[in-house]
């Protein structure tokens, strides 16, 4: 066992991804604000010193690894708790595996009619399995891997809600001796991506089923990206295509946090915005009821104005549920100067859809920040139950903590060479 906590008393980089980097080398120099209190359990993936993949356990100052392997065969992306904190949901050696902590016995994935095991990936297709999430009730959990969309229950049976989809459109050609030849055409495909899967309610999920592979056409368009919804309590999974293309983050209470994309909406560009052209939505939070209904699902900015839910300020700005207390808490520069210690904190009552309340906090930004972002610019943080602090892996490896009610900040040293996600923080 390792002891791991290291306390500073300075501001960290806010859990944003549109944090600023300093334009000077030395970076700002933080404030001195007092460090929070560290406590519970944190459940670190990463990167161990012997460069396998690994998950660690983190408490009381101590880690305790609950799995281990190759970086190849262990995906760490795919790892996630369940929400009673009993279970792991991961990928190994390209099989799907459920594991019980209390009796470390680990279940593998398999739906009916498939022969042992089921395969996260399709033959000859590269082992990307992206990741799993828990559905809120902790019943089932959600595979998105490349073969596409698997929910398995704590013993590993399950089924497959979704297939890798795929484009298709008709290629024409030209002989180049004769222009003024009509065209030849033939069908033609590609293989699509698929973003994980997360859950709107305890039965349904969402998930973006995108055109990866956007060949020169002559004739009919590629295949337009669109956002899916999947319900899974009925005898065969139902699958509805949207017109409006939003993707969920997250859900508390009935509540579900939307980031919508209006640009890529078919609703209102009618052709498909290219992929590299994506950017963060705009922040929606709206009732999950809702989203049962077609005119509101497939418009989100309705189904905001008429249930009176709250448009989130600040576009591209860090938004997450505060276990426990169903408050969402997010974070955002106030200025675009790199040297600026402003950063505006919101926090919304997602259960009542109450006004946000804001204020400014000095959060440390740049290079001279102890804890400034990932080197990807993109922070995905997990906040302590019932508290606005948030831990996510920062830039030089280890685990940062923040309080965005005070800015201060510790950072968490364990075993790892690299954090790579801070998986969860349970309160014990």
């Amino acid at each position: 066992m390792t002891r791991l906590l290291r306390s500073i008393p300075a501001a960290a980089a806010a859990t944003a991804t549109l944090l600023m980097l300093s334009a000077c080398s030395s970076g700002p120099k933080p404030p001195d604000i007092a460090a929070p209190a560290v406590t519970g359990t944190l459940y670190v993936a990463g990167t161990a010193k012997d460069g396998t993949a690994a998950v660690w356990q983190v408490t009381h100052g101590s880690a305790h690894r609950l799995l281990g392997d190759s970086p190849a065969a262990l995906p760490v992306t795919s790892v996630s708790l369940s929400p009673d904190g009993r279970r792991l949901a991961y990928v190994s050696h390209g099989i799907m595996y459920v594991k019980d902590l209390s009796t470390g016995q680990a279940h593998p994935a398999h739906t009916p009619g498939s022969i042992g095991e089921e395969r996260a990936t399709d033959v000859g297709m590269p082992d990307d399995s992206r990741c799993s999430t828990w559905s809120p009730d902790g019943r089932h959990v959600a595979f998105t891997v490349e073969r596409g969309v698997f929910v398995y229950d704590a013993s590993g049976a399950g089924r497959q809600v979704s297939g890798r989809p795929v484009s298709q459109w008709r290629e024409g050609q030209r002989d180049l001796r004769d222009l003024a030849s009509a065209p030849t055409y033939h069908d033609a495909s590609a293989a699509s991506d698929i973003t994980c899967a997360r859950w709107i309610d305890d039965t349904r999920l969402a998930f973006d089923r995108l055109g990866r592979d956007h060949a020169d056409t002559i004739g009919s368009a590629a295949e337009a990206d669109t956002t899916t919804i999947a319900r899974i309590d009925t005898k065969q999974p139902e699958l509805t295509n949207l017109l409006a293309r939003w993707t969920a983050s997250g859900v508390c209470r009935g509540r579900v946090l939307l980031d919508f994309h209006p640009e890529q909406s078919v609703s209102v560009t009618p052709s498909p915005v290219p992929n590299a052209a994506r950017r963060p939505g705009v922040p929606l939070l709206v009732n999950a009821g809702a989203l049962n209904y077609r005119a509101y699902s497939d418009n989100p900015r309705t189904a905001g104005a008429d249930l009176s839910a709250a448009r989130l300020s600040g576009t591209g700005a860090f938004w997450t549920f505060i276990p426990g207390t169903c408050r969402l808490v997010g974070a955002v520069p106030k200025s675009p100067d790199a040297g600026t210690y402003d950063y505006l904190v919101t926090t919304v009552d997602a259960g009542t859809g109450a006004s946000p309340q804001q204020r400014t906090l000095a959060l440390a930004v740049g290079k001279g920040s102890p804890l400034s972002r990932p080197g990807s610019g993109y922070v995905v943080a997990n906040p302590r139950p019932g508290a606005q602090t948030v831990a996510y892996p920062a830039a030089d490896g280890e685990v940062g903590v923040v309080d965005l009610a005070t800015g201060g900040a510790a950072v968490v040293k364990g075993p790892w060479k690299t954090a790579t996600a801070t998986v969860a923080w349970r309160d014990e």
